[in-house]
């Protein structure tokens, strides 16, 4: 993608947008969530901002608001009249694609909704619990020997995505295909302009994919007992019409993105923490049933999305003129560790009690897979200390982070 805007009318807009932020005495930054830093430096950068102001305007881009407190971006998700779904990355105010259900408003999000909530219930992913363990435990011993491992590429990427095979009843052997297609497709998202070749192919890929099982399922339907989502999908109904082709391409797209990124991402920050603080890989390991209680610190603390929304009517927000059609950074990073919310914030704590946070936004557009990350995070910890109590990061030169959405690019374990 590129970084220019390009388009003279965008261009103007952009600069409408700077100037009323700093009429209205709104502070104005710099804010580039693209470009790689040392790890865990927007966190930090985001504890920096907040203590400074509750919202700000970054002029990256084609400029976005910026929501930073708890209060605020809990209003801004319960309020999809004032700022919808429509768009979603902070630096893409013109989408030329629609998510199903992401970008999708209230009411008609919850027709949507109601399809995908069949195969994330709390029963669904409690019924496929052993089988995810037992991936869980394969894909450990795969490496277990060497004593050493490539987290992200040999197990964070590798057991999230065949716990989405067998819970969507896809084949496992596509494991490696479907990683792919998703690193491609993350590969510089939220950097404004146009997908880039690479891009566009690996989405077209995805769709010709399920175009297959789409074609499968309608001409093969599994029995009802069986719980086949995809049958359920391609047979399902949007209030009181049968789900299009599109949609159904469309949906089983952003179920491959959202659930699989997302996990990896997660499980970045959890073992780089656990490897760098041996009391605290102690206590998860002689102690495993605080790992639950872990599980919400570590979404908490390292809560990963900077999504965005964009303002569907004028208002005045946290003290400043947002005008239709403007984007929001919604910034759970930051909200996550609003010291109005929390003691010490920025400090991890495995038994803290209270622990309410926005991994998962909030609102109508609550994540639907939340039950089902809870359920990956913790097999992890749990699995993992079994086998692998002590551990290192033996790449500690050069550890990088980049958004939209936040994670360690590359962590590198050892153990003896």
């Amino acid at each position: 993608m590129n970084n220019k805007i390009v388009d003279p009318a965008e261009a103007a807009e952009a600069t409408a947008r700077l100037e009323r932020a700093k009429a209205a005495g709104c502070p104005v930054v710099h804010f580039d969530y693209t470009t790689p830093k040392p790890a865990l430096s927007y966190f930090d950068e985001f504890d920096k901002l907040r203590a400074e102001t509750p919202v700000a305007y970054s002029d990256y881009g084609p400029g976005f608001w910026m929501l930073l407190t708890a209060e605020l971006v809990r209003d801004a998700y319960q309020a999809p009249e004032i700022f919808s779904s429509s768009a979603t990355i902070p630096t893409v105010p013109h989408p030329d694609w629609q998510w199903i259900p992401t970008m999708i408003d209230p009411p008609e999000h919850a027709d949507f909704r109601r399809v995908l909530n069949v195969a994330f219930s709390p029963r669904f992913v409690r019924n496929l619990e052993d089988v995810i363990r037992q991936d869980c435990v394969d894909t450990i011993e795969s490496f277990l020997a060497d004593g050493k491992v490539d987290f992200l590429d040999q197990f964070a990427k590798v057991f999230p995505t065949q716990v989405f095979l067998r819970i969507l009843g896809l084949p496992l052997e596509h494991t490696d295909m479907f990683m792919g297609w998703v690193e491609t497709v993350f590969e510089g998202l939220g950097h404004f302009g146009d997908f880039a070749d690479d891009q566009l192919q690996a989405q077209k890929e995805i769709h010709a994919y399920f175009a297959e099982v789409l074609k499968d399922r309608r001409a093969n339907p599994r029995p009802q007992e069986e719980g086949d989502f995809f049958t359920i999908l391609a047979t399902s109904k949007v209030g009181d019409r049968v789900m299009t082709d599109e949609e159904f391409l469309n949906m089983s797209e952003v179920l491959l993105l959202a659930g699989l990124d997302t996990v990896k991402s997660q499980l970045s920050y959890m073992f780089y923490h656990l490897a760098t603080t041996p009391s605290d890989r102690e206590w998860i390991t002689r102690e495993p049933e605080i790992i639950p209680n872990a599980v919400e610190e570590f979404l908490r603390a390292h809560t990963i999305v900077m999504g965005a929304r964009q303002v569907a009517q004028d208002t005045d927000f946290g003290g400043c003129p947002m005008k239709k059609g403007d984007m929001v950074m919604v910034a759970g990073p930051s909200a996550s560790r609003d010291e109005a919310e929390y003691d010490n914030p920025a400090q991890i704590q495995l038994d803290r009690k209270v622990n309410r946070h926005f991994s998962f936004a909030a609102g109508p557009h609550r994540c639907v897979g939340a039950h089902l990350a809870r359920t990956e995070l913790a097999i992890v910890l749990e699995e993992w200390h079994k086998r692998i109590p002590n551990y290192r990061v033996t790449n500690t030169e050069g550890l990088v982070e980049s958004g939209p959405q936040v994670g360690i690019e590359a962590l590198h374990l050892a153990w003896d």
